[in-house]
């Protein structure tokens, strides 16, 4: 009776834990990176002036309210079931190997943050080299937007949690946004040009990443991509 549930904890409990952290961790690294990558380039740029692109507000909503709901959906997520889990020891042994949270995920995930940030930045100072406000305005906003993309893509099946984390960042953003016209061109959204930039900028650094994810699992399906495979589920992706 003392190890009844011992299998269960190890190949399912234990399972989730591991997989969940190792990605958490990451994409909180990725998070804070992807907007040093923008502030060091701001700095490059303008003649290494010694000042933040983003003021204290906007950073401390971006690693809060902005971006939190999001992130902690991938503590909630599951790629297999758990019977899939129970009747495959081996997707167990598969993580003694050490493969999600390695120096390769490592390197994989600041080569992420470099890409990303360097498009949002550079894009950014090209689509609007008229106004540093607008620079803020587009780049943040455009930040925020990835972020949350970037969660999307990394969740193996779609939940109403998930749906709901977006929508409500999205809305506190908006919210606030509105209440500190001082650090946001609000006026901007309302303008057609201004969506339009924000949308490629946002689909240059995104689209790239995404479909290379998606076709590295095609191509190089894991263990339990195939075993999903074996019981007639999906992966579902965006």
């Amino acid at each position: 009776m003392k190890f009844m549930y011992v299998k269960r904890l190890l190949l399912w409990h234990g399972r989730l834990s591991y997989k969940r952290s190792a990605c958490l961790g990451q994409f909180v690294v990725h998070r804070g990176l992807i907007i040093t990558i923008i502030q060091m380039i701001f700095i490059i740029v303008f003649y290494y002036c010694s000042i933040s692109i983003y003021n204290g507000w906007l950073m401390m909503g971006y690693v809060t309210i902005f971006t939190c709901l999001p992130v902690f959906t991938l503590i909630v997520d599951q790629d297999i079931d758990v019977d899939a889990a129970l009747t495959h020891p081996p997707l167990y042994k598969t993580l003694q190997k050490g493969r999600s949270f390695s120096f390769k995920m490592f390197l994989v995930w600041t080569l992420q943050s470099v890409y990303q940030g360097c498009v949002i930045m550079m894009l950014g100072l090209i689509l609007f080299d008229k106004s540093f406000l607008n620079i803020v305005t587009i780049t943040f906003s455009a930040l925020i937007v990835i972020e949350l993309l970037n969660v999307l893509t990394e969740l193996h099946k779609r939940h109403w949690g998930m749906i709901i984390s977006v929508g409500l960042s999205m809305l506190v953003y908006f919210l606030v946004i509105y209440f500190f016209r001082s650090t946001i061109n609000v006026s901007n959204f309302t303008n057609v040009g201004f969506l339009v930039k924000m949308l490629i900028i946002t689909a240059t650094a995104w689209v790239p990443i995404h479909a290379f994810k998606h076709i590295e699992k095609r191509i190089f399906p894991s263990d339990y991509d195939t075993i999903m495979k074996q019981k007639g589920h999906r992966r579902c992706f965006l």
